[in-house]
């Protein structure tokens, strides 16, 4: 494998070996802030085009040289036109100034849309609109076409889970969202087909972009949240970043506080079909409370223009995570008699301790960008749970059973990555690679000895490199790239490798884009071929005991998931479009199927499964987001359709094809005073995802209030009320089909929140380190 990657790393150095002179610059607006996506043209004397391009994120062009080029024209909507002689190789910084024009008492300026498409990216922008003002990132993210965010989960809708990246460094816990304020961002980019840059598990990437601060000194941020979810209890976080910024030096950290109550209720119903039809019904009520501690360091020092390096340290405490008198009732019913009845009480401990640290390097030599990180992860958490049973069969004395387990998990992960990009025959290469080593061991007991013991340990070392080429064709861009990836994942069993489980496989990843107008249409279209690694705690040999007739484990013989995707992109003015189709083959389920040597047949086993069998997938999902006056609504809706097959309880095939939907409005409403006022709503449709089947329509309405309050020398101090499900309508139902029938409900909450942030002198850093290893981190 090893000499696979140096073999085609050796290629790829050879063909980008010749060095090529460019023409160089950065934008800048009026207010010296990066001008992106601006249109730099380098033409001959008689103004006969040669070649073009466009800025990126930071303002950054760069052009191949060509002898019958003269003159660059530099212009964008909103900006007066400027012309430059081509007399060196490098511009420096071009300040644009406005082109406004005055009519009486009326100021005319050509602005970019709020949503743009970019080759395969939907870029929002969020400057100078409303949404600066959404509060948090996690708010705002949610007023962005196909995407929705909750809890630090960011999900694109279609797609899944997305991967979130701040100024090109990876999120590494769900508070970053919920710190980061959305006055300070940028921009927003959604990418439904991410490239070969990103690790193939990934499915979805959204891209943010802060602002960048100006000044130096030292300012600070405080926050303080409340929130209380009906029938929860009360919650509440403090948090407080700092920055100290000098010349090239930036200092910043963080220190973040929360106790956090939720709950989890819901009732289960399982469907057994042998000679007798078997029910069992069960109610689970579930609250829990956790005390959370995150701190961060992070020293950047900027030595010059094209060099910057830092390093940066995170800690993540869980002093208390408890799951407090855990009850679960449930009957057990043949052929519709009532025969046996069960009452659970369970407690449950789930300590957590993890650092995690990044060293990074950014620079530039010659017609080279390099992008260097090297990261490391050291984790360790576990559970401790004790269930007391008591059972009761029809016409017999009530019996009781004691049932404790301990599990304890460590992992420890290094991971490096490099990238390296320059300019190529008009366009722009890429290439680089990752490796990543994880150790992991998950030690589990019972001391009842219901359960057998359990001692495993993964150790899996992960090897990939790229390269992509892209390239403007006048008004078409183009872009192809190639990935391969090289995993050797080494199972243990108390100490002993098993060589059945044990695996090592290589897979190729390519992926293409094309993106073009067609009048005032933009349009991108982008293939994608990705993988889905099961989880490590889906690969595990250990039990969870959840009462007497069910019981969870993992499958170590999980086989990743394959996907190929096409994607079709459209933007025009406020309106946008995705269209997603997807073929995936070895799909992981969860099933539930009778215990593997029990003759009870009300025992049952959950695990995950392989779903040997491909099934077909189409997305579609249109937005209208335009600006009327003061006011500014997004309408979305969201249509998947399927044929996932799966086994019935009663062993027949079913084909999953109901059509699923879902349907938001969110309206953002300035009011006199400078008080907002945000509106939402969202309707989910019953139907068919993968082998769930949505039983129950849910409806949600929520709304908040917003005001800033101006301290002057103090600061601002933001204040958001918030009621979240107004209506208590936002219930789930979901039915797992298989071997045996499993249907989850779950209750709908009110919740009520107000949050409180102090800015003084706020400058965030300059932190950019991008991290490695992040899929590895995903899966623990």
């Amino acid at each position: 494998m090893k000499k696979r990657i140096s073999w085609m790393l050796s290629l790829i150095v050879m063909a980008v070996s010749m060095q090529a002179q460019t023409l160089s610059g950065k934008l800048v607006d009026e207010k010296n802030e990066p001008l992106a996506f601006a249109n730099v043209v380098l033409l001959q004397a008689d103004s006969t085009f040669v070649s073009g391009t466009i800025t990126d994120e930071m303002g950054d062009f760069r052009i191949l040289k060509d002898e019958k080029g003269t003159l660059v024209r530099i212009s964008s909507i909103g900006y007066t036109t400027i012309y430059k002689k081509v007399n060196g190789g490098n511009f420096g910084v071009i300040q644009m100034a406005s082109d406004a024009q005055l009519l009486g008492e009326v100021v005319v300026k050509g602005t970019l849309p709020t949503t743009r498409l970019k080759g395969d990216a939907m870029i929002t922008n969020v400057t100078g609109t409303l949404l600066e003002r959404a509060g948090t990132a996690e708010n705002m993210l949610n007023q962005i076409p196909n995407v929705s965010a909750q809890d630090g989960n960011v999900n694109v809708f279609g797609r899944g889970n997305a991967q979130v990246y701040i100024n090109g460094r990876k999120v590494r816990n769900s508070s970053e969202l919920d710190q980061l304020s959305s006055a300070n961002i940028k921009s927003v980019e959604v990418v439904n087909n991410p490239g070969v840059r990103y690790d193939a598990s990934v499915k979805a990437v959204v891209r943010i972009t802060t602002k960048k601060q100006k000044g130096e000194g030292f300012g600070f941020n405080n926050r303080l949240y409340f929130r209380d979810k009906r029938g929860y209890g009360l919650t509440s976080l403090e948090q407080f970043t700092f920055n100290y910024r000098k010349n090239g030096f930036d200092l910043g950290g963080m220190l973040y506080g929360t106790i956090t109550n939720l709950g989890d209720d819901k009732n289960l119903i399982e469907h057994t079909h042998l000679d007798k039809h078997w029910k069992q019904s069960s109610r689970l009520e579930q609250n829990y409370q956790y005390q959370r501690i995150d701190t961060r360091l992070s020293l950047n020092y900027q030595i010059n223009e094209n060099h910057t390096l830092g390093i940066r340290h995170d800690f993540t405490r869980y002093p208390k995570y408890e799951w407090d008198d855990v009850t679960m009732e449930s009957q057990v019913y043949m052929d519709d008699v009532l025969t046996e009845t069960s009452h659970v009480i369970a407690d449950f401990r789930n300590p957590e301790t993890s650092h995690r640290a990044n060293f990074y390097y950014n620079g530039k030599v010659g017609n080279w960008t390099i992008d260097l990180n090297v990261d490391g992860l050291w984790k360790k958490d576990g559970q401790w749970m004790e269930n007391h049973e008591t059972v009761t069969e029809t016409g017999k004395e009530p019996w009781q059973r004691l049932m404790t387990s301990d599990t304890k998990t460590k992992n420890d992960l290094y991971a490096g990555k490099l990238v390296l990009t320059r300019p190529l025959w008009e366009g722009s290469l890429a290439l680089g690679g990752e490796y990543s080593h994880n150790d992991r061991t998950n030690e589990y007991v019972n001391p009842q000895g219901i359960l057998e013991d359990d001692y495993s340990q993964f150790k899996e070392g992960n090897a990939s490199a790229f390269v992509e080429y892209g390239r403007q064709f006048g008004r078409v861009f183009a872009q192809v790239g190639l990935r391969y990836e090289n995993i050797c994942n080494d199972y243990y069993n108390f100490g002993i490798k098993e060589q059945d489980v044990s695996r090592s496989y290589g897979d190729w990843f390519p992926t293409a884009v094309v993106a073009m107008p067609i009048g005032k249409w933009q349009l991108s279209l982008s293939y994608r071929k990705d993988i889905k690694r099961p989880a490590y705690d889906q690969l595990t040999s250990s039990t969870l005991y959840i009462n007497k007739y069910t019981y969870q484990t993992g499958n170590p013989y999980l086989k990743p998931t394959y996907t190929h995707n096409v994607v079709l992109n459209v933007a025009y003015k406020a309106f946008s479009l995705m269209i997603d189709y997807a073929r995936t083959k070895d799909v992981v389920t969860l099933l539930t199927e009778p215990y593997p040597g029990s003759e009870d047949p009300l025992l049952s086993i959950l695990h995950p499964k392989n779903c040997s069998d491909g099934y077909d997938k189409l997305v579609v999902m249109p937005s209208y987001k335009p600006t009327i006056g003061k006011w500014h609504p997004m309408w979305s809706a969201g249509l998947v359709m399927q044929n996932y097959k799966t086994l019935t309880a009663n062993g027949t095939e079913k084909t999953m094809n109901h059509p699923f939907v879902q349907v938001q409005w969110n309206n953002d409403i300035e009011l006199p005073k400078g008080f907002r006022v945000n509106a939402f709503m969202q309707y989910i449709s019953k139907g068919d995802y993968d082998n769930f089947r949505m039983s129950t329509e849910a409806f949600n309405v929520s709304v908040g209030v917003q005001r800033d309050f101006n301290l002057k020398a103090l600061g601002t101090l933001t204040a958001d009320i918030r009621c979240n499900d107004i209506f208590n309508t936002n219930k789930t139902g979901t039915t797992v089909y298989g071997i045996r029938e499993l249907t989850i409900e779950n209750r709908a909450r009110r919740m009520f929140s107000l949050d409180l942030t102090w800015k003084f002198n706020e400058a965030r850093s300059k932190y950019k380190g991008t991290g490695a290893g992040k899929s590895q981190k995903a899966r623990m």
